[in-house]
């Protein structure tokens, strides 16, 4: 993904979800500005000078430009080709309006989304600059539920029941169940992305090839290494966007990637380690380098019917030989922190347990060769002793690093690993599977504790079975329990008390989440580089000052 950003007060409106949602149609004339109470409102800087490119470089590679299927840099690139209806700020749940004017709910299962009038798809074929209906919503909320290829699709394929169009602006969305996550998933970066119908209809590939309704339209896309987009002159939020294009540039190396940015042949590097990045801020006075706190994170997960990792007491020796603190020394560069099953750094820790909680799971203030001797005794005590495990990961540097560093914490405890690396796909499919032993997890950055929860459920992270083996009567009540829960404080709760369960029943234990660096031209005015997850990637309004 790139860089961090957000539009500003007179193009969209937030509103308390609560609000919104209370029976009546809310209008984005009446929502609160997104700016109240927000310390990284609009920055003082100058009034924006239209015009300009911005480059950005990346070593992620893209594999075209579906924005249901794509992940990585494609999506930062679809996220500005397609509109949506809404998105749902992570921080707080409050509704961010895009090409919907309001949402109405008249019952607990049932949402009637008004679309904007005069929004207009790209003047390309084969949409041909016609305005958005509700029949594109329609579509494209079906091609995302019939997708073989996409992913995340609990929602869609057990919670959503029609979608359906009332009139050519009206879109009316069923549940089988009261769903607090409802409108995050319909508003989704990959899940909400509208289509004009003439795509699906005539089945287009979107490869190289894109028709939406969002303030850029395609000019060049070359996957896997390029792509260029140029502003939409029919966006109805004239006059943004301001800069005349973007474009992404995949280098085969960070030494080439930081080399085009020292030398302005790039403006701005997404977030990656500090050790990309902080080299280029000492150089050279015009970089700018940008902390951003990621919403990823580590796990290590068991498959718990597999002797002897069906005993708790050895999952829970090896919760205790786990250093986190090492891992974030070493790994991390020692920006990041200990969780638990949900992100700390999601809404501010709103959702997640304090630290003194998830510390007490592995050891509270214990030291660790305190830590090493319990662990060694609850190895004996299950009969444990010299157990030796396959540790499945994908093959990438820092996975193994961290895998390596496992493996030295564990031999402490007598417990030995053999690594096992494999490509992601393999891995993944093997993930789902249940095929392994002992296997590291690199969790997407969610955006709301839905899925994080779900790895506990009895029925998985996609409804299909666990693929860790676990089931547990309450902690799949408390869990299904949070879904019914529209109050956001009583939902927290719950949510609290279904961690506390998870965080002793280990069927995974967390690790650490980590801190990313972005750098940046100087000229590079706007990015809001402190906004979390996909709310990056809807920033229309940056700037070149020069």
């Amino acid at each position: 993904m790139t860089d961090r950003g957000y539009w500003s007060t007179y193009t969209r409106a937030r509103v308390s979800r609560r609000r919104a949602l209370a029976g009546g149609l809310v209008a984005a004339a009446g929502a609160v500005a997104w700016t109240c109470g927000r310390s990284d409102g609009p920055p003082a800087v100058p009034e924006p000078r239209p015009g300009g490119t911005v480059r950005i470089g990346t070593t992620l590679p893209f594999s075209g430009l579906d924005p249901q299927t794509e992940a990585g840099t494609g999506l930062s690139i679809t996220a500005r080709l397609y509109g949506y209806l809404l998105h749902v700020d992570p921080r707080d749940d409050s509704i961010i309006y895009d090409q919907a004017e309001g949402v109405e709910q008249p019952d607990a299962t049932t949402y009637l989304f008004k679309l904007r009038p005069g929004v207009k798809f790209h003047d390309v074929e084969p949409a041909g600059g016609r305005e958005l209906v509700a029949d594109d919503v329609v579509q494209s909320v079906e091609r995302f539920r019939n997708n073989p290829i996409a992913t995340t699709k609990t929602f869609h394929s057990t919670i959503l029941d029609r979608v359906e169009s009332v009139d050519a602006r009206t879109v009316r969305v069923t549940t089988r169940r009261p769903y607090a996550y409802s409108l995050a998933y319909l508003g989704d970066i990959s899940a909400g992305a509208i289509l004009a119908k003439e795509l699906i209809e005539q089945e287009v590939g979107l490869y190289e090839a894109a028709a939406g309704s969002g303030p850029f339209q395609l000019e060049r896309g070359k996957p896997p290494d390029s792509a260029r987009i140029v502003r939409n002159s029919t966006y109805f939020r004239a006059p943004v966007p301001y800069l005349d294009a973007m474009q992404w540039q995949v280098f085969s190396s960070d030494k080439d990637k930081q080399e085009a940015l020292r030398n302005h042949t790039i403006d701005v590097v997404p977030a990656g380690p500090r050790r990309d990045v902080e080299a280029l801020a000492d150089s050279n006075d015009d970089i700018e380098v940008t902390a951003e706190p990621s919403l990823s994170w580590l796990a290590l997960g068991f498959r718990m019917d597999v002797p002897p990792l069906h005993d708790p007491r050895v999952r829970g020796a090896m919760d205790l030989a786990l250093d986190r603190d090492a891992m974030i020394r070493d790994i991390a560069s020692g920006d990041g922190r200990i969780l638990g099953p949900v992100n700390p750094q999601l809404a501010d820790g709103y959702w997640s347990l304090p630290d003194v909680d998830v510390r007490e799971a592995f050891g509270g203030a214990a030291s660790m060769e305190e830590r090493r001797v319990a662990a060694r005794q609850l190895l004996a005590t299950a009969g444990a002793e010299g157990a030796s495990f396959r540790l499945q990961v994908v093959n990438t540097p820092a996975l193994l690093d961290l895998a390596g560093l496992m493996k030295e914490q564990l031999l402490q405890i007598g417990v030995t690993l053999e690594l096992e690396p494999l490509d992601l796909l393999v891995w993944f499919t093997n993930f789902r599977r249940g095929a392994f032993q002992l296997t590291l997890v690199s969790h997407a950055p969610y955006e709301t504790p839905d899925i994080p929860l779900r790895f506990f459920h009895s029925r998985g992270p996609d409804a299909a079975g666990s693929p860790l083996a676990f089931a547990d009567g309450t902690t799949d009540m408390l869990i299904e329990r949070s879904w019914g829960e529209a109050d956001r404080e009583q939902r927290q709760k719950t949510i609290a008390e279904a961690q506390r369960q998870m965080i002793f029943q280990r069927p995974m234990v967390q690790l650490f989440t980590s801190v990313g660096y972005s750098a940046a031209r100087s000229a590079v005015r706007n990015r809001r580089p402190a906004l979390p997850g996909s709310l990056a990637q809807y920033n229309y309004e940056q700037w070149l000052d020069e």
